[in-house]
């Protein structure tokens, strides 16, 4: 017998997320304009310019972009929308004293810092008010559908996730219900799909829900062709992107890569830069470019075996160069020749691409976008090694590959400069 439906179903766990964003940061502009009275207040008071509640006032136009990248971030893994909801209210502030600088306009340093704080503590506020009461309440008809739920994802348990799955075998679906979870290999799912669809009802695959939950893709057990569409707009928005961000920081970044490159010479001798054959975009090979962080005798061995954790081949220059990201500087280059992005998943050497494509099938997918200096694989896995290892990390490229957006890039910027500070993943 299959299970009577709920009558009012709910929208989809992302809608209802951008929904409570939408709310709090409607009820939050009552904060601003509490701000904005301070700031009167002050003024009268003689303790702040006229400039402070004026600068308050204008502080809405940030506060309206942080709503935004909040509302695009909604579909991005639960695990990291804390860090996300830093991210969005933190960038806008940032950029604001160069809005007020091009417009030439007169500003109150500290009425940014107020109404930035005052974002960033009530949007906290919001995320974890909703975090508690929004929960992913799913049904299933199979009963071994949860172990196999859990073997997809592997770790974190399914019981630290906020998801409840009900079985549900002839009993109706519970109340909330967000939709049913299915798997199409399974025959038993495969005879209600029909149904289900003709009820309305909203249908989740098993790995639709992994990938919402662990934020990689859950990889095909046989070939499946590629569906996934780009992005044009925001492929040349990404590419202006990168070049503006790679030129205007190039008094920066090359000082820096000198000075480096002199560590080298002198920690050990041999030439201060490395390249190697890698795979870009559309499978397309290029030169990338690396500072050396090897003995330069053993360099050979670095294009046929990667580095292990405490490889005797590393010099002792190499090491800080490796676990500070400072052995990548010279990838900028590759950035402006247009072979790279700032943000992709990283580039292979093209042995390994073609190793990995007879092992896993899915694998030449990942270069349907340009490759980066730092991707979401990186900052969620770190170095991997081995066809098992690699396959994870598939995962996750292909996340980024089907996923990518102002959002995730963003995402990914504020994870990879805390990376560097802590050498996560070096080897």
């Amino acid at each position: 017998m299959q299970p009577a439906l709920d009558p009012q179903p709910r929208g989809s766990f992302a809608v209802r997320y951008q929904n409570a964003v939408l709310r709090w940061a409607l009820a939050g502009l009552l904060v601003l304009m509490l701000a904005y009275a301070l700031g009167w207040w002050l003024q009268g008071q003689g303790w702040a310019t006229a400039q402070f509640p004026a600068t308050v006032l204008w502080c809405v136009i940030p506060y309206a972009m942080a709503t935004q990248w909040l509302y695009q971030g909604a579909y991005l893994p639960h695990f990291e929308r804390v860090s996300y909801v830093v991210v969005a209210a933190t960038m806008p502030f940032a950029l604001t004293p160069l809005g007020f600088a091009l417009a030439q306009h007169p500003y109150s340093r500290g009425a940014v810092l107020l109404a930035y704080g005052l974002t960033a503590a009530w949007f906290l506020l919001g995320y974890r008010a909703i975090r508690r009461r929004d929960v992913l309440h799913l049904a299933c008809l199979d009963p071994a559908l949860p172990a196999r739920l859990q073997a997809r994802i592997g770790s974190p348990r399914l019981e630290t996730l906020p998801l409840v799955l009900h079985v549900c075998q002839g009993t109706p679906f519970p109340a909330p219900c967000d939709g049913v979870v299915l798997d199409p290999a399974s025959p038993s799912d495969a005879r209600h799909i029909r149904a289900l669809k003709q009820s309305h009802t909203r249908l989740y695959s098993l790995d639709a829900v992994a990938e919402m939950l662990t934020g990689r893709c859950m990889l095909p057990q046989a070939d499946a062709l590629w569906e996934q569409d780009v992005r044009p707009a925001y492929d040349v928005a990404k590419r202006m992107f990168d070049l503006s961000a790679t030129v205007l920081t190039l008094p920066l970044w090359l000082p820096l890569c000198l000075l480096t490159a002199l560590a080298v010479k002198i920690d050990s001798p041999g030439p201060a830069l490395f390249s190697q054959q890698r795979t870009g975009l559309h499978g397309r090979p290029f030169r990338l470019w690396k500072l050396r962080s090897m003995h330069h005798a053993q360099c050979e061995a670095a294009r046929t075996r990667p580095a292990q954790p405490g490889d005797d081949r590393i010099t002792r220059a190499g090491r800080f160069i490796r676990r500070t990201r400072l052995d990548e500087l010279p990838q900028l280059w590759n950035v402006l020749r247009g072979d790279m992005s700032l943000i992709g998943p990283r580039p292979e050497q093209v042995p390994f691409v073609h190793e990995f494509a007879q092992r896993i099938p899915a694998y030449p997918y990942r270069h349907w976008v340009r490759p980066g200096l730092t991707g979401w694989a990186q900052v969620q896995q770190g170095y991997t090694d081995g066809a098992a290892e690699a396959a994870v990390k598939l995962g996750y490229d292909l996340y980024y590959v089907t996923h990518y957006s102002l959002a995730l890039d963003l995402l990914i910027i504020y994870k990879t400069v805390r990376i560097v500070l802590t050498g996560f993943g070096a080897r």
